[in-house]
């Protein structure tokens, strides 16, 4: 039997670390820093997390940020013209400092001593700054350009300075003479990079003009330009080359185009002597990114490999032959739908691209899978296998390998003539038998599950029947765990089910669902009992009978459309996501909303639960994944450990008013926050011999914060004339034995002041009434005396 569940917890969240712009790697290769917006999010490499957050919410965006070479310091160029100096291991500011620049810094370099600092701004000059000292040492202008690129000699002794604008020109500054050196139009376009090289004898300096020059820096001579034939993002001189290069002591450099390709080229011949493409999507389909599909590279020599950024926001890290080593998903974009796979241990994600993302719960390592020409809209999972459906009017198989991890496509099928919806794949074996799909050409299409024999190649799907199911955009599709049985739920405000024959070849209408208000967005199947369930645009979710076709349940709660829901605890539950950016977790059996999860910024597009149930995935318009955890059974357990305490403390207590030890028996009567207990223990202390003097003991013989709490029981009692003497007592004692000064710093004195007050002048009246009632007595008692 399935318990119920009470409560899910967030556990983990996925969100956006990289949104654009700048990258940096510790000195170790271990942690990634990423620009995201106001902040910079600091990324684990090997497992994929966000382990720190520097910056200040309230402060304008970022526009550039350095790390300095001991790890030690991250200085932050913010968009309102201020420098920013973070110890970022203990997430404290050191200090803050104005740029003195009169536009946005666009680039910053460090010398090799971490002394100098060399701003490059939009006000087309460079700044060199003591950040030891704190003041800015020199003022270069010559650029007509914004300054795209500071860089300094790796030798510290020769105090030069390289930078490079969009005046395409590259300027070498003296900062013992504070003047320009050099000033080279080598390029005919933008230079994105440069690299030092024979202990900084040697310069190669890269950009967007399909050339690489080299350069002596004794002189500062062009003495070689090599002709690369397309643009250059990065270039590198790394310490140790690929293995399949032979080290003959020839130079050689690496370049990273924009078009992702990284290339090995000989010095002396200029040749490419090694290449390898790095593209995660398809250059031909994806043509408008294929000029600018690298962004940013970064070569690591501990890692002794190269971390890309990638215009749709991917970091993908290389390893020294540059094959793809690992890829992280800086920015998802919109979740469409989301599943769990395999045995749990995957996440398959539909965001707002033509990119399957796959992710790895340990690492979050995201395998981005290319097919599909335009978004993907839907998926569906059974086991191992995913299906997809896209705009592309297309569906597709894919299968994870339990043994490597990796996702492969194994099979295409074309029939839609609009976009794709949704997909379902059927329920009842391991691989599917069929697999059904539907979208805005309002056809329900099923199609025939490729053998074993099919797969490899990679096969093409066959249309077994196909049926004219709504009159507008189907929405959302189910399969019966049986598989005789399907449902489909549209815009057109129904819902129907269909049986499917036996040889796939018909789909006959069974019965039509109405009752919604609204388009339909989601339908699942009970798996225990012959029910189908629907959410609608409407808000409601509606239980409908399999047998009879009748609405036998409609859970009212979410204030807007019902985009997703999955069954829990064996069929009793139900937790659903909606518009409204709320989780709610509901009771079948009484139609009751047991709890309301808020986590989420915007709509929840998908809800799902891996197989035990222990954990519940939710993703939405606010591109997070949520991860939630079931802790019904740990509440229950802390609940009842909690009682046990209880009910031993209880006993204690009562055990310690038998043997008459008042000042313990008070003390944990405060603890346990009982009043009335201690109110009978104040009782008990009364009725001794002697009680008032011993209550005062009692009294004196408590701690400051025993005391206010005390007082706040007294209050309490103060309400009831059957108590009010005990509390009376009790602060006049407290009046008498405690100086005014203690008692006015208790935080809750003007509470304490007025609930004494109020409740006091009404006992106080009705004392004065009882008084003034006595002398009407004592005066009718004397005439009745007088007159006998």
């Amino acid at each position: 039997m399935s318990h119920l569940k009470s409560n899910f917890s967030v556990v983990e969240k996925y969100s956006a670390f990289y949104t654009g712009g700048q990258l940096q790697l510790s000195s170790d290769g271990g942690k990634l820093f990423c620009g995201c917006k106001k902040d910079i999010k600091i990324v684990d490499l090997k497992t994929g997390r966000v382990v720190s957050s520097i910056g200040l919410d309230e402060e304008e965006e970022i526009t550039q940020f350095i790390l300095t070479r001991d790890d030690e310091y991250l200085i932050l160029a913010t968009q309102n013209k201020l420098f920013r100096q973070w110890r970022w291991k203990e997430k404290s500011l050191v200090k803050t400092w104005r740029s003195v620049h009169n536009a946005p810094v666009t680039s910053l370099a460090l010398d090799s001593t971490v002394t100098l600092l060399a701003s490059g701004s939009a006000d087309f000059t460079i700044k060199i700054w003591d950040i030891v000292r704190g003041y800015f040492t020199h003022n270069f202008k010559g650029h007509s350009g914004v300054i795209r690129l500071v860089t300094f000699h790796p030798h510290s002794e020769r105090l030069q300075l390289i930078s490079a604008a969009e005046d395409y020109m590259i300027r070498v500054w003296d900062l013992k003479t504070s003047s320009c050196i050099v000033t080279s139009s080598c390029h005919a376009s933008l230079v994105t990079s440069v690299a030092f090289a024979d202990n900084g004898d040697t310069m190669y300096s890269a950009g967007k003009d399909n050339i690489v020059c080299v350069w002596k820096t004794d002189k500062w001579k062009v003495y070689k330009t090599i002709p690369v034939f397309e643009s250059i993002v990065s270039v590198f001189v790394p310490l140790e080359f690929p293995s399949l290069i032979d080290e003959d002591g020839t130079p050689r450099f690496i370049t990273v185009s924009s078009k992702g390709e990284v290339r090995v080229i000989n010095v002396e011949t200029g040749k490419r002597e090694y290449s390898n493409s790095c593209r995660l999507s398809d250059p031909e389909v994806d043509s408008k990114s294929t000029d600018s599909y690298i962004t940013q590279a970064l070569y690591s020599t501990d890692l002794n490999g190269i971390v890309l950024a990638t215009y749709d926001e991917n970091i993908v890290q290389l390893s020294k032959d540059f094959t793809s080593e690992k890829q992280l998903c800086g920015h998802l974009d919109e979740i469409l739908s989301l599943h769990f796979l395999g045995e749990d241990t995957h996440v398959a994600v539909a965001t707002n691209t033509d990119l399957l993302k796959v992710f790895n719960r340990d690492s979050w390592e995201c395998q981005m899978l290319q097919g599909h020409s335009d978004i993907i809209t839907s998926l569906d999972v059974k086991g191992n296998y995913i299906v997809s459906g896209s705009k592309d009017s297309s569906i597709r198989i894919w299968q994870l390998s339990p043994d490597t991890g990796f996702v492969t496509c194994v099979a295409v099928g074309q029939g839609h003539t609009q976009a794709v919806q949704c997909v379902a794949l059927a329920r009842s074996s391991a691989q599917p038998a069929f697999i059904l799909s539907g979208g805005i050409d309002m056809t329900l299409k099923v199609w025939r599950f490729p053998g074993d024999s099919d797969v490899i190649p990679m096969t093409t799907l066959r249309v077994a029947a196909t049926e004219h199911a709504h009159d507008k955009d189907i929405n959302c599709l189910a399969v019966a765990p049986n598989d005789k049985v399907i449902a489909t739920g549209s815009q057109d405000k129904t819902a129907k089910l269909w049986s499917v024959g036996d040889g796939l070849h018909s789909i006959t209408l069974i019965a039509v669902l109405r009752g919604h208000k609204r388009g339909i967005w989601c339908v699942k199947f009970s798996p225990v009992d012959q029910i189908v369930a629907t959410g609608s645009g409407d808000g409601y979710i509606k239980l409908w009978s399999v047998t009879d076709y009748s609405c036998v349940r409609t859970l009212e709660g979410h204030d807007s459309s019902v985009l997703s829901f999955t069954f829990i605890s064996h069929g009793k539950q139900i937790i659903s996501s909606g518009s409204d950016g709320l989780l709610k977790l509901w009771l079948i059996k009484t139609s009751e909303c047991m709890k309301t999860f808020d986590s989420h910024d915007a709509k929840v597009w998908a809800v799902a639960t891996t197989a035990a149930e222990d954990y519940v995935i939710s993703g939405g318009a606010d591109s997070t994944l949520v991860f939630w955890k079931d802790v019904t059974q740990e509440e229950e357990t802390e609940k009842q450990e909690k009682h046990q305490k209880q009910v031993l403390q209880e006993q204690i207590l009562s055990n310690l008013i038998a043997d008459k030890k008042f000042v313990r028996a008070m003390g944990l009567a405060i603890s346990l926050n009982k009043p009335y207990r201690a109110l009978n223990i104040l009782k008990e202390v009364i009725k001794q011999e002697d009680g008032e003097k011993k209550l005062e003991r009692l009294i004196c013989k408590l701690r400051m914060d025993q005391i206010e709490s005390v007082l706040k029981f007294a209050v309490e009692w103060n309400t009831n004339s059957r108590n009010y003497y005990p509390a009376q007592q009790l602060l006049n004692l407290i009046l008498k034995n405690f100086l005014p000064q203690d008692l006015v710093a208790f935080s809750s004195i003007q509470s304490l002041v007025e609930g004494f007050t109020v409740y006091t002048e009404r006992h106080l009246q009705r004392l004065d009434n009882l008084l003034m009632d006595s002398y009407f007595a004592e005066y009718s008692y004397g005439c009745m005396k007088t007159s006998t």
